[in-house]
């Protein structure tokens, strides 16, 4: 009979070791870099005659981006784009409405994505996660949940505490984001918003990458969260 080698305990005992080695490589480069994007984002987003309090500030991402942000700077979680993320077409009809999907819009769990890219990375993950669907339009895969109970109680108690009033809306060049929804992105009406992307392109919102050049997507943002953390810090200072 022949053994399944990622069922052993060696290969799992060596997984752990290597995720470990990866984590203290990525923490290592990216700390250092905390204070000065907490002071460039305070600097960028909120108003100067309110009180200078990081946790008036709301992150909606398109993935985990927000989540490693509100880790890194001791956020409270205002926001439920957390552990999660959107296909492009999905996110920009999410932020074009982003009022009614946040305090309206009801999820339904699907069992299948409308994306056959969707269904395969679910069951390439390390575990089943659920997927909703808001208004039959919005598809959001809840990766880091492991029940549709977890997945819509956190998202509603989350986007209760979203301050409209104060957004910082961030894109990322990735599941299946073309040169199309980027610049859809640079034209929706959020005064603070940043897109990084391996594109050379003249929008305000536009942050390239050239770490990534050549490919049709950026990098991991907690893998590679030290390159986004500088770039973002040079673009909003």
């Amino acid at each position: 009979m022949k053994t399944d080698i990622k069922n052993t305990l060696l290969y799992k005992f060596a997984k752990r070791t290597y995720l470990a080695a990866v984590h203290f490589a990525c923490d290592s480069k990216r700390k250092p870099l905390v204070k000065p994007l907490a002071d460039s984002i305070l600097d960028f987003c909120i108003d100067k005659n309110k009180i200078h309090d990081i946790n008036q500030l709301s992150i909606i991402s398109s993935n985990c981006f927000a989540g490693r942000i509100m880790q890194d700077l001791n956020m409270e979680y205002n926001s439920p784009t957390l552990g999660l993320y959107f296909m492009y077409p999905d996110y920009i009809e999410f932020l074009g409405n982003l009022h009614h999907y946040l305090t309206k819009a009801k999820i339904e769990f699907v069992e299948h994505s409308k994306y056959p890219v969707g269904d395969e990375r679910r069951a390439a993950w390390s575990h089943w996660y659920p997927i909703g669907l808001f208004n039959g339009k919005v598809e959001i895969h809840f990766l880091h949940y492991y029940s549709e109970k977890e997945a819509s109680e956190k998202w509603y108690r989350r986007a209760a505490r979203v301050n409209f009033d104060n957004l910082f809306i961030i894109g990322m060049q990735q599941n299946l984001c073309t040169e199309n929804d980027i610049k859809a992105f640079d034209a929706l009406p959020f005064e603070h918003k940043v897109m990084f992307s391996t594109l050379k392109l003249p929008l305000a919102s536009n942050i390239y990458i050239p770490e990534f050049a050549g490919s049709d997507s950026v990098g991991d943002p907690y893998r590679k969260g030290h390159v986004f953390y500088r770039h973002l810090i040079r673009h909003l200072s």
